[in-house]
């Protein structure tokens, strides 16, 4: 035998053996009754027990005894033996007719268990009592007295732990083989009634919230919904005699989902001798959020509305989202109003801010606008601005699921639609010019940035091309800024691959030297973003022409190649949108960065100082960023939760899905292969046998064949693939599958 491992946790006695040792000294009922400390407990075997020879002297020895009875009270603490935890460090030691109780109470938990298995879920108060510790178990609360071993021990006695036995017996009632428990107890509380979908997804949230994983409250503060309830409603005739612009006149109208309630931005297209003008309306969120409020400190902590299959989580109070500040049909409404002035050939000559009041005549969802005449104008001005842009357009399919009372659920794909690509182009061209406008002026911004993306990325993905033989190349992305010519890119290039600064000054350039506006130093050179986004968009053309598999590896992996957007108070422009400069400034209802650029605007209109800071500035915008990001995985996750319970119902439990990533150990598959509901399948599940592996581009999954004869391709990224649904986690929404 080897030495044994000094660096080991030391083995403390067992329970057992040292209560027999310690009880069998025993010399009155007294003894069987007393609280014992460690020192107590020392002093008495000491005494009482005849100590064999031993080449240890007598302190060595209590010591070591010493030692073993600290560690028997510690374990006494966290889990019921032989010894009974008194408290403050102390046992008593449990009597012959107490432990033999509790063994029976073991053997008839270990029974109950195994009947119940085989037993159907009920309305008995035995499965309910069940029901009810599963319950606890998730949400990771005290489970009732109606659960206990024995009235003396609670859930462990030993190596037996009830509340690990009944996760067990979840896990095996659900067929379940995830890792954790979670998914089986879910799946038992839903499969039994005592949760719904609603309690399920209310659940999940609170225990993120618990787990400090959710910032966002499901409730606003009560004296803020309060306060807000005592807002007036806009008094249009007060509010144009403090200097607002009237524009009541003009034929506003909001156009989003049917099931909307915050309206928050307006459109008018205005007709006129001189040509025509594009109006857009945002509600004036900042004329009744002021800084440093508490109302205002609730939303900067929030910083953006989360949407849920079930509810909203909103970053304002009702009052505020869904009346004062939205943009209703009838009623005066405070707007910030952008001003955009077109020629003929519909280019912006000139636009102009407005704090405004305004009537909007018409709340129009999408769908009313497609077959109705009146909105022509709209849809010609929006198509004219969408065919001289060159930007990145990567769309995938959008599963919208509704919750719907307590279990209904309804299941929506949503694509892009004419209407609503209007609405998005007025939207980024007003976000532009509004960045523009306050850039120019040199207020600090939250800037939504977009990076280009990465060179590493781009050439693994230019090798995986060329590994299936397609003719797809993308160009490399280049780093020159607006502030830079074609010198100092090389020396940033040279300087880079060198690791330090790379002096060209010597070198002449052949261009001329361009000033930029300071707001537009750090932001990629126009030339440097057209040719990224033009190899990116001869992708696309190319990719259409190819078989189905081939051209959704290409779509996949121009996908997983953008960088993920962030607000930032340095401006790098907006890859994505091929824009200098873009701030959100038109959904102040539901994002903490449009407001603060309402606030800026203001500023610059009432000829005032800059309400933030650049230090301020670059603080919010992480807040906002991490926010944003925290918000868009809950949003993702209970998605896929309600999907899952979706398909738990269903009756197709079979697909082709199609390949869309193969990365050890998981092959990853769009079930209905528009981007709108993925899976994943273990290597496992295709053989524990045989020796599979992913080639070095992540284009085939491989077999290893015995003998060296080689290699075997099983699976290719693309190809579809007939599978079934193995594994749902309601509780965090992962979709295992495996093959049919």
């Amino acid at each position: 035998m080897g030495r044994p491992n000094r660096n080991s946790p030391r083995k403390g006695p067992d329970s057992e053996r040292f209560w027999r040792r310690f009880t069998s000294l025993f010399k009155s009922e007294e003894q069987w009754k007393k609280t014992w400390t460690a020192d107590e407990i020392v002093d008495y075997l000491i005494e009482h027990e005849a100590r064999p020879p031993s080449r240890e002297d007598a302190k060595t020895y209590r010591k070591r005894i010493h030692g073993d009875v600290e560690d028997l009270i510690r374990s006494s603490r966290k889990r019921s033996q032989h010894f009974k935890w008194e408290g403050d460090n102390t046992v008593s030691a449990r009597t012959q007719n107490s432990i033999v109780e509790i063994e029976q109470a073991v053997a008839d938990w270990s029974a109950r268990l195994s009947s119940l298995e085989k037993k159907p879920l009920s309305n008995s108060q035995e499965w309910q009592d069940i029901l009810e510790a599963w319950g606890c178990m998730i949400m990771n609360t005290s489970i009732s007295e109606n659960i206990r071993i024995h009235p003396d021990i609670g859930l462990s006695w030993k190596k037996f732990d009830l509340q690990l036995e009944l996760k067990r017996l979840a896990a095996r009632k659900s067929g379940l083989r995830f890792p954790e428990f979670e998914p089986a107890l879910a799946m038992m509380m839903i499969q039994s009634g005592r949760w719904s979908i609603l309690d399920l997804l209310k659940h999940r949230l609170e225990w993120r919230r618990k787990n400090n994983d959710n910032p966002f409250p499901s409730t606003y503060e009560s004296s803020l919904e309060q306060w807000a309830d005592t807002l007036s409603d806009v008094d249009a005739t007060s509010a144009l005699a403090d200097g607002r612009t009237d524009l009541q006149h003009l034929h506003f109208v909001t156009i989003d989902p049917p099931d909307a309630k915050d309206f928050d931005d307006a459109v008018c297209l205005e007709e006129h001798n001189s040509g025509h003008t594009l109006w857009v309306a945002i509600a004036d969120v900042a004329h009744y959020v002021t800084k440093d409020s508490s109302l205002d400190a609730t939303a900067q902590a929030r910083a953006t509305s989360v949407y849920l299959p079930h509810a909203v989580l909103p970053m304002l109070p009702f009052r505020l989202a869904d009346d004062l500040c939205s943009l209703r049909a009838n009623v005066p409404r405070l707007a910030m109003v952008i001003e955009m002035v077109l020629d003929d050939d519909n280019n912006v000559v000139a636009s102009n801010a407005h704090e405004a009041v305004i009537l909007v005549k018409e709340n129009l969802a999408y769908e009313d606008t497609l077959d109705d005449d009146r909105w022509n104008g709209l849809f010609e001005l929006a198509d004219s601005w969408q065919a001289d842009e060159l930007r990145l357009n990567i769309q995938q399919g959008e599963q919208r699921p509704r919750l719907h009372g307590q279990n209904e659920l309804s299941i929506e794909v949503k694509w892009p639609n004419k209407a609503t690509k209007m609405i998005e182009t007025f939207m980024v061209k007003t976000n532009n010019i509004v960045g523009e406008m306050l850039g120019k002026a040199g207020a600090s911004l939250p800037w939504r940035c977009h990076p280009m993306p990465d060179s590493i990325d781009v050439r693994d993905l230019n090798k995986q091309l060329e590994a299936l033989d397609i003719s797809i190349k993308l160009p490399e992305p280049r780093s020159k800024s607006k502030s830079q010519d074609d010198t100092d890119e090389l020396a940033g290039l040279l300087g880079a691959w060198a690791g330090q600064d790379i002096d060209l000054s010597g070198l002449s350039s052949s261009e001329e030297k361009v000033e930029v506006e300071q707001y537009l130093v750090n932001v990629s050179a126009q030339d440097a973003r057209d040719e990224m986004l033009d190899g990116l968009r001869q992708a696309q053309e190319q990719a259409s022409a190819l078989r189905s598999s081939l051209r959704r590896v290409v779509d996949q992996g121009l996908f997983q190649l953008m960088n993920r957007a962030r607000y930032d108070a340095n401006n790098i422009g907006h890859f994505g949108l091929n824009l200098d400069a873009y701030a959100h400034f038109t959904s102040p209802i539901r994002r903490y960065p449009d407001l603060i650029v309402h606030r800026q605007l203001k500023a610059m209109l009432h000829a005032k100082e800059w309400v933030y800071t650049d230090d301020e500035m670059m603080s919010l915008s992480d807040h906002c960023s991490q926010q944003g990001r925290m918000a868009q995985l809950l949003e993702w996750e209970l998605v896929a939760m309600a999907l899952n319970c979706h398909l738990m119902n269903g009756e197709d439990q079979n697909w082709d899905a199609r390949i869309v990533g193969l990365r050890t150990p998981w092959v990853f598959l769009d079930l209905n292969d528009d981007g709108s509901m993925h899976g994943r399948m273990h290597l496992k599940q295709l053989s524990s046998k045989k020796n599979l592996f992913i080639d070095e581009f992540g284009l085939c999954l491989m077999e290893e064949l015995h003998d060296g004869r080689g290699e075997s391709v099983l699976l290719e990224l693309g190809q579809l693939f007939p599978c079934r649904i193995r594994g749902l986690d309601l509780w965090s929404g992962r979709l295992d599958l495996a093959p049919v």
